[in-house]
């Protein structure tokens, strides 16, 4: 099943891109974010134990640190399970934004100031491409425009095939 879909609505195109998901890593990341959930209330709660100082205060600036990468986790967890890029394609302009369960907004953008859709592999650092190729991520974007001179990277961990169908798709949407 592929993950790109079209449909033609009244206001225009719609596309949308489900977000990449694989159960058995999904799982995984299911049980690391409940684990790492349980280790940061229980070190949490040390807080909140007769103590000195300067433990306190390592706990304060460890769970700033876990709070950081819970919220990454939930945001890949959520990301994975009902997130979807969408793209509009008016008369006039060029929508683009993520979804979570169709819930999101489309920022508008006129097609006359919008670039041709390029790859942006090339772009990327190796280290940025690792990165954002990871799982528990929400990252990893091929794909790229440029409106109003301002670059929106998106196609989130796409195949070399998805990349060129969405890109060839859009290209001919946006005339280009």
């Amino acid at each position: 099943m592929s993950r790109i879909t079209q449909e033609k609505k009244e206001e225009g195109t719609l596309i949308k891109i489900a977000a990449f998901r694989d159960e058995s890593k999904q799982k995984n990341l299911t049980i690391w974010l409940l684990f790492w959930t349980f280790c940061g209330i229980a070190i949490g709660s040390q807080l909140f134990m007769d103590g000195d100082k300067e433990v306190k205060t390592f706990i304060t600036v460890y769970l700033a640190f876990w709070a950081y990468f819970e919220y990454t986790v939930i945001k890949a967890f959520k990301w994975r399970k009902n997130g979807e890029e969408q793209f509009l394609i008016t008369e006039e302009h060029f929508h683009y934004g993520r979804t979570y369960n169709n819930r999101g907004f489309l920022k508008p953008h006129r097609k006359d100031l919008v670039n041709a859709i390029r790859t942006i592999d090339e772009e990327l650092g190796t280290f940025a491409k690792v990165f954002g190729s990871s799982y528990w991520v929400v990252g990893g974007e091929r794909l790229a425009f440029t409106a109003g001179g301002k670059v929106i990277p998106f196609g989130m961990q796409l195949t070399d095939k998805e990349v060129k169908q969405l890109k060839e798709k859009l290209n001919k949407l946006l005339d280009m």
